[in-house]
């Protein structure tokens, strides 16, 4: 809704500061693009569970770049993961355990298919990532039954990454109460550390769905193609899975599986591309951590993808006496008054008397960045690059430093 709307004021001429939105700004690499192309006359149907040489390819990938075990015949392909999220959630009972600091539409999904659910707290001196002693005592004092949990690293709207520690602590506590896992790792090798952020699969590969898909690490949103990888102990849903996909999206777009095969080859090229990207967000999304610090705005520190939570709550009392008390209030103030576009805490879960929100900073043109940084060796990544090529996210800051200057 909010992009829409920043859509609207922009083309109506107005100067908007979109932090509320979060797509990949870097333009699908030639590689992509081409193969797209050169099956743009395939119109047939594939196979609903998807291009057999694409599900191998997936397979190879994750087994290869993201330490995850996966076979072929388990790979499944639909229009995006967001997709095979929710017919996930449709096709399995129980009760999905959704930490604070979640994607916004995991929860929806789950209503949509009236599934029960519980949100779990989390903190920000945890960069609110779910503590497996949280997750625990949870356990401990509900009722018996089937539990899933939606795990996102690197995750949105936060950007914190698991650690290989923190995951295998979570899959000790799964394994106890028998929980299914959905690991939602679309941003997987936008890790700023590390080529890909570790997997809760790696730890407990028999009750593990792991999700991922086109949009995050190859630029590619628009294209809608996602994939599931079922484990082993699941494998009976696949032919479930197959009689869904069948009577609802039919089969992925025959182009778009084409450009995919070639994307999933994860050529060097295409390797160097992605870990480039990666390291251009790590800079901007250092440069705005800073900056927002030094404003005594509370932020989580990212470490992958392109987001961060960030918190005015040391600002509460200014705000009180404004009547911006809550944080869909504040946020359409900013858009208004400053041309700030946040998204509110509310669609994460939080309470709105929290005055907590999620930042993209992304809206700049990543095509120029990546251009000029990959034909210059010497090139460094600090507040003038950041100015010059992500002059948007340079002045939204700036626009945000000129509203707490009013609070004080």
């Amino acid at each position: 809704m909010i992009n829409e709307q920043i859509m609207k004021l922009r083309a109506s001429g107005k100067k908007v500061f979109h932090f509320g939105f979060g797509q990949s700004p870097f333009g699908v690499h030639p590689k992509i693009s081409e193969a797209l192309k050169a099956h743009a006359t395939s119109t047939q149907y594939l196979p609903s569970l998807g291009l057999p040489e694409l599900r191998a390819n997936i397979a190879t990938y994750l087994n290869n770049h993201q330490h995850v075990q996966a076979k072929k015949e388990h790979i499944l392909i639909g229009p995006g993961s967001k997709e095979l999220i929710y017919q996930s959630i449709l096709l399995l009972d129980g009760t999905y355990i959704i930490p604070r600091g979640s994607w916004v539409s995991y929860l929806p999904q789950v209503k949509l298919a009236n599934k029960k659910y519980v949100l779990l707290q989390t903190s920000f001196h945890e960069n609110y990532k779910l503590q497996a002693k949280d997750l625990d005592a949870f356990c401990k004092s509900s009722e018996a039954g089937q539990y899933f949990l939606l795990l996102n690293s690197p995750n949105n709207p936060t950007g914190a990454i698991y650690s290989e520690d923190e995951l295998q602590d979570i899959a000790t506590i799964c394994a106890k109460f028998g929980i299914i896992v959905f690991s939602d790792e679309i941003y997987s090798q936008l890790s700023y550390q590390l080529d890909h952020a570790p997997s809760i699969a790696s730890y407990y590969p028999e009750n593990t769905l792991v999700f991922g898909g086109m949009s995050k690490v190859f630029a590619a949103g628009g294209y809608r193609l996602g994939f599931v990888s079922i484990p082993e102990n699941l494998k009976s849903l696949i032919p479930i899975y197959e009689s869904m996909f069948s009577e609802t999206f039919s089969a992925v777009s025959a182009p778009v599986q084409y450009a995919a095969l070639e994307a999933y080859r994860y050529e060097n090229v295409i390797q160097k591309t992605v870990r480039d990207s990666a390291i251009i967000l790590k800079a901007i999304a250092s440069f705005t951590y800073d900056f927002l610090c030094e404003l005594k705005i509370k932020c989580t520190k990212p470490q992958g993808g392109f987001y961060m939570l960030i918190d005015f709550g040391n600002y509460a009392e200014a705000l009180g006496e404004l009547n911006l008390e809550d944080s869909v209030t504040l946020s359409r103030f900013l858009l208004e008054e400053y041309q700030v576009a946040l998204l509110p805490g509310t669609d994460f879960y939080f309470p709105p008397q929290e005055l907590i929100f999620r930042l993209a900073f992304v809206d700049f043109d990543g095509r120029k960045a990546l251009q000029f940084y990959q034909s210059n060796e010497k090139v460094q990544l600090d507040y003038k690059f950041i100015q010059n090529f992500a002059p948007n996210v340079f002045e939204g800051l700036n626009r945000i430093n000129k509203f707490v200057a009013t609070l004080k």
